[in-house]
């Protein structure tokens, strides 16, 4: 026979899942959709780099929120046997968890899309990754497209160009920067100017960094040696030591490392993928520029052990655990991508768990 518990029966088995479920759920759900967040949002960034290697639009969705209804439901009821000699009546329950959650999207368009992508990396943001700790090399290669009279590949800042880039004396002045910066010898702070906002560059002398620095100085077309450059958007003629600085926005950024992404032979040979020559008519290998920032790997098999990897037109595209300057320039540009998006994402991502029963 079977017959349902009692009120108090019931009410108590309910109270009793939901004092356990609550934390529980809590703990369980906010590190799933933490890690889920994350992995996603490594994807997209990587599936876009590729894209933008194969002249194809990027598209950003951004998950705005995340509602999770967490429910209970209870069944009871009683079950036994009745035999001359022989009867026993036992208790039986069964609760189920359903996990419904909503998750929203909005693409990322229109004015906003200009203002995160499309508007030049402030001065002071360049200054905020600085003293975030990101190699000062770095920076200036993927969002800087000119110092001085340097050139660093400024028509890379959007689709691979036909012809080969200007780079190779604005490497050689990140080069001494990086070395001077790995001694301590190197600060940037913020300056107001007149004319525009600008960094300035300290550098400090001592014999082993004297003749790094007049070569420095040579470069960024000072008159001599200097131990403070100005690296200002504009500079002004009766300002001493001032550099032109030119940042890339964001999507110039991206378009940069993008050329990082390697492609098959037959996506050259059939024009999917444009091809750059030098002066000679020579084939350019774009690694030049991004062998210590960026190399995306393909396969038609999905790779094992990635770091992030995504499917796109019929390949495997893939960042190796094991490269770790890859990895340190993709995280950057990914919280550049953060620094870029200006405002808090609507109330989102939120998680809410009430516990009801049904």
């Amino acid at each position: 026979m079977r017959r349902a518990l009692s009120p108090l029966v019931a009410a108590a088995v309910l109270l009793t899942a939901c004092t356990a479920v609550g934390p529980r759920s809590l703990r369980y759900s906010r590190g799933t959709y933490n890690a889920a967040i994350q992995q996603t949002n490594s994807e997209q960034l990587l599936l876009n780099l590729v894209r933008l290697r194969y002249r194809d639009a990027p598209l950003f969705l951004e998950v705005t929120s995340i509602s999770s209804s967490l429910s209970v439901e209870l069944g009871a009821g009683l079950g036994g046997t009745i035999a001359p000699g022989n009867s026993s009546v036992a208790p039986g329950t069964a609760v189920t968890y359903i996990d419904r959650p909503t998750i929203t999207y909005a693409p990322l368009q229109g004015s906003r899309f200009g203002k995160q992508f499309l508007s030049p990396v402030e001065l002071s943001d360049i200054l905020l990754l600085y003293h975030a700790g990101w190699a000062i090399d770095r920076i200036f290669k993927v969002f800087v497209q000119r110092l001085g009279p340097m050139q660093n590949a400024p028509r890379a800042s959007g689709p691979t160009p036909h012809e080969a880039p200007e780079f190779l004396a604005f490497f050689t002045a990140t080069e001494l920067l990086r070395s001077l910066w790995a001694d301590g010898l190197v600060d940037l702070s913020y300056l107001p100017s007149v004319a525009g906002n600008a960094l300035s560059l300290s550098l400090v002398s001592r014999s082993d960094s004297t003749e790094r620095i007049a070569r420095l100085c040579a470069l960024f077309g000072l008159p001599g040696p200097a131990s403070t450059i100005t690296l200002t958007d504009a500079p002004r003629p009766d300002e001493p030591n001032a550099v032109l600085l030119v940042p890339r926005s964001l999507l110039g950024g991206m378009y940069y490392v993008s050329h990082g992404v390697e492609v098959p032979a037959e996506d050259y040979a059939i024009g999917r993928v444009p091809t750059t020559r030098d002066k000679d008519g020579k084939l350019f290998e774009w690694n030049r520029l991004t062998q210590a920032l960026m190399r995306v790997q393909y396969g038609r098999r999905e790779p094992t052990g990635a770091y992030v990897s995504v499917h796109y037109r019929g390949l495997w595209f893939w960042i190796a655990d094991n490269d770790l300057d890859s990895k340190s320039t993709f995280s950057f540009i990914a919280q550049v991508l953060e620094m870029q998006s200006g405002e808090v994402k609507g109330a989102g991502p939120v998680l809410t768990l009430p516990i009801a029963a049904e």
